[in-house]
């Protein structure tokens, strides 16, 4: 089993399918009584309630309210920072750490450290991406980080790259309480040893009830070569729109033993994934808005996009799903739902369990992978509706939306029967939350801004722990933003990075911080959440000096991630014993000044990257509207890159 993809965050875009959000949007399946629930419990409250119900849909109250537009075209993100020469550090300023689910501000922690545990009585939370193994080794897996769905719509959280801006942040000491174990002096070159942690079976071998297909349960595929130097396998041109195009974006990235699949304008192209030369190519009629990042053992995957180019007068809407063979490029099948102005528009697509899930604001719909048979749909008069869905082999989940009054939304957390939509444990949310992310459905982990706290716009303030089984919350925990490096899509249900779930943990990078050495240094560290208490587990992963981290994705019980070095130095993708934080090194790109130049065009949030097989793979996600004049040493600004070892 491998954990749902994680998607980087989705670049603004006209609303999807340039139609304005229905008022009333319906779901599927008849509403049914709810579990027992009760009041939310305060927002401070920790492990060991049931807060939020048990299986069942629930009596919908009156029909959703409209969902806000997205904004509209994007910039070309900046360049990471942290591949260049050291720039001149800003002034520092005081953090200030957004309230969790209160009306004032706390005092921001230091980097890494433990948020103060939830008190008794309190909750728990899911999982998506965003997120498992490399690409076809089970059904539904993972390619790594940024698979499949388009980028989220900037949150004004940072100018530029996830981990590697430079902003007015103050020194901090990290300090890490957990597993009886203090951590200090971020950027040190000393690996930590974590405990071990317990087998959650039983003497009899069942399992302890948490509801999860845990991507950490198989081996690790990834071996480190004997010498991990790689050089630079091919490279995909970018693409250049022309000034005043309505194409945007451009999302998706797919990988497997042979073949590496990117979208293009219209169009999907898979490569060679050695020689990089184009071995199929996939014409569509209109551009891609959103793609899964699932491929089922089959090669199988699905994408959004529109039924037909968009012009200066008509945006187009997207309102068309296909499946395709990420292998021969062939397409299975595609479909819509309805013609012209009466069809259904879809803002986000995903696979999981055999089925290929769209969702929108007109409900969402679900059709067999492999056949094209739809599966489920809006159920007339229904007054609640599905905004998106989750995939991945751990099956599916949804986020569904009620409107309780004019002023406030009640949303749901749903696992579903892929076969036909059914409901089998649901989660009540508790109250202030417009949207909600899943993370990974099997373990369920979602996000979600809780009253507007996450000021910065990195979309999650908590993260939730859920029990995929009973429905039931396991864990809740506040997420600062201005400490922690996960970020979500402001509205879309699967659109989240920068983090992995495995082994029942939460991986996720610090924000970057000043170091020990000069003022300009910096580096950040990957901690992980205990999914059982929310609490940190004692485990730290320190980039080291002017080194950054993000965590790519789960290789068995293994971690990924990518690491940034200097603007001297080459980067690495590297695997992470996760008992004892211990890293081996996979690969190392070139380190050369033009080398890391182009590398530093894909770092940022708007990027896919892709680890398969010992080759690295970057794509982007945004085209550009114009060619540029570039000097030798900035680097050529590629749609797509790659590297592998030269042994």
């Amino acid at each position: 089993m491998t954990q749902p993809p994680q998607p980087p965050p989705r670049p603004p875009h006209e609303p999807p399918g340039g139609e304005p959000p229905q008022d009333t949007p319906p779901g599927f399946g008849p509403p049914a009584p709810r579990g027992g629930s009760g009041t939310p419990p305060p927002p401070a409250a920790g492990p060991g309630t049931d807060e939020g119900t048990g299986t069942g849909k629930g009596t919908p109250p009156p029909a959703p309210a409209t969902p806000p537009a997205p904004p509209g075209a994007p910039g070309t993100p900046p360049p990471s920072a942290g591949f260049g020469p050291p720039p001149t550090p800003p002034t520092p300023s005081a953090p200030a750490q957004p309230a969790y689910g209160a009306p004032h501000p706390a005092p921001a922690p230091a980097y890494g450290a433990p948020h103060p545990g939830p008190a008794q009585g309190g909750q728990a939370a899911y999982g998506y991406p965003h997120p498992a193994p490399p690409y076809a080794t089970a059904p539904y897996t993972q390619q790594g980080y940024g698979v499949g769905q388009p980028p989220a719509a900037p949150k004004g959280r940072r100018p530029g790259p996830v981990f590697w801006i430079i902003g007015a942040t103050v020194l901090v000491i990290a300090l890490i309480v957990g597993g009886g174990v203090w951590y200090a002096n971020s950027g040190t070159d000393e690996t930590p040893v974590a405990k071990e942690k317990d087998d959650k079976k039983d003497k009899d071998g069942k399992d302890d009830g948490t509801g999860t297909d845990d991507p950490a349960a198989g081996p690790a595929k990834e071996k480190a070569p004997a010498d991990p130097s790689a050089r630079q396998l091919f490279s995909v041109p970018m693409i250049y729109t022309g000034a005043g195009s309505r194409v945007y974006e451009l999302p998706g990235s797919w990988l497997t033993d042979k073949v590496y699949a990117k979208t293009g304008l219209s169009e999907i192209n898979g490569y060679d994934a050695v020689a990089g030369n184009r071995v199929w190519n996939l014409k569509l009629p209109g551009p891609v808005c959103s793609a899964s990042g699932f491929q089922s053992d089959e090669g199988l995957t699905a994408v959004l996009h529109k039924s037909a180019r968009p012009t200066k007068a008509d945006g187009g809407q997207c309102d068309r799903i296909t499946v395709f063979d990420v292998r021969t490029g062939k397409t299975v099948w595609t479909k819509g739902v309805g013609s012209g102005e009466g069809s259904a528009v879809f803002t986000e697509v995903t696979v999981g369990g055999g089925t290929v899930a769209a969702g929108g604001s007109r409900g969402g719909y679900g059709w067999d992978l492999e056949s094209g048979d739809q599966v489920w749909s809006p159920k007339p008069g229904d007054e609640c509706y599905d905004v998106g869905y989750q995939g991945g082999s751990g099956g599916l989940a949804v986020i569904r939306k009620c409107t309780i009054n004019t002023d406030q939304d009640q949303l749901f957390v749903q696992k579903l029967d892929p076969k036909d939509g059914s409901v089998s444990s649901e989660y009540k949310m508790p109250p202030g939350i417009d949207f909600a992310h899943i993370l990974s459905v099997s373990p369920l982990v979602v996000g979600a801004d809780v009253n507007e706290a996450a000021e910065d716009g990195s979309g999650i303030s908590d993260f939730f722990s859920i029990d995929g089984s009973t429905g039931k919350l396991r864990a809740r925990w506040p997420a600062d933003a201005k400490t922690y490096g996960a970020s979500c899509d402001a509205v879309a249900v699967s659109g989240c990075a920068n983090f992995a779930v495995g082994g029942d943990r939460l991986y996720v990078p610090t924000e970057e911080h000043q170091g020990k050495k000069e003022a300009y240094s910096r580096t950040n560290e990957i901690v992980a959440f205990d999914l059982a208490t929310g609490k940190l587990t004692g485990q730290r992963l320190d980039a080291g000096e002017d080194w950054e981290l993000r965590p790519l994705r789960m290789d068995g019980p293994r971690l990924l991630a990518y690491r940034a070095g200097p603007y001297d130095q080459g980067s690495q993708v590297v695997s992470v014993d996760t008992r004892t934080m211990k890293t081996e090194v996979l690969l190392k790109t070139p380190d050369d000044q033009r080398s890391g130049s182009t590398i530093r065009h894909f770092v940022h949030e708007f990027s896919e990257i892709l680890f398969g097989n010992g080759r690295l793979y970057f794509g982007q996600t945004m085209p550009e509207e114009e060619k540029k004049p570039v000097a030798p040493e900035e680097g050529v600004p590629y749609l797509a890159l790659s590297f592998g070892g030269t042994h």
